[in-house]
């Protein structure tokens, strides 16, 4: 089975993320995780960039929804979460078939269970698939957390494999990548991110276990060509990890 390939896009504006999208289709991906202000790493679309998104995507499965209130830490109060719930509602009502999520509590960064579990549930109740987010990479044991998402059942983790707010990316964490699988054993999906391009996911494929372990691989910047998503560099990505 082939490796799917999820392409970020940042909702600039419903033209933009419709381009964007569509680039990303016609150069071969799976899967778009749709986001707004990525300068914070990310937060929740508006409704009509997510309406653009599903448009351009028309009826493929793989479209996914960012669901941050704001940026800074993971940690969200009482009204936070709520806005939250509500976001996953409105998602779903637009036509995401998952969303992305996070949430840790202060001050250890561990994974905030009460939080997790009823984000999940939303999301559950109206049949979208969950991704949790690297928020993960922020988390002081990412082996503990793991073990609480799969119990919690999320269906994705995206990491870098590398402390959350470093300057390394996955060719960096390949060792805990290729950990986080091996313990995963494919009770979920782990979505390799940060740092990848259409130059070096071949070397970090060839360090993971993806032939008999869950994996996808995930791209934002390296397949922009002066702000805009590149039907080049998503199929160069696309190709490479077709080898796999």
């Amino acid at each position: 089975m082939s490796i799917p390939v999820e392409i970020c896009i940042n909702s600039l504006n419903p033209d933009y993320v419709y381009r964007s999208v569509a680039a990303a289709c016609e150069g071969g991906a799976t899967r778009i995780e749709l986001c707004d202000d990525m300068s914070v790493g990310g937060t929740t679309p508006t409704i009509e960039a997510l309406e653009a998104a599903r448009k351009a995507f028309q009826d493929r499965c793989g479209l996914l929804c960012m669901i941050r209130p704001r940026g800074g830490d993971f940690s969200f109060g009482t009204e936070e979460v709520l806005l939250m719930e509500q976001q996953i509602c409105d998602a779903a009502k637009v036509g995401a078939d998952g969303v992305v999520i996070g949430a840790l509590a202060l001050p250890a960064n561990t994974i905030n269970r009460d939080v997790l579990g009823r984000l999940v549930d939303t999301a559950k109740t109206r049949n979208l698939t969950v991704t949790f987010h690297r928020a993960l990479d922020a988390t002081p044991n990412m082996f503990e957390s793991l073990d609480v998402l799969i119990q919690y059942g999320v269906d994705r983790i995206l990491s870098s494999g590398t402390t959350w707010g470093s300057a390394d990316g996955a060719f960096e964490g390949v060792r805990m990548l290729e950990q986080l699988m091996l313990k995963a054993e494919n009770r979920l999906e782990v979505v390799v991110g940060g740092g990848v391009d259409p130059e070096n996911i071949g070397k970090i494929l060839q360090q993971l276990p993806v032939a008999n372990h869950s994996a996808s691989i995930h791209a934002y910047s390296s397949v922009l060509d002066e702000g805009e998503v590149s039907v080049e560099r998503v199929r160069s990505l696309c190709a490479a990890v077709e080898s796999f």
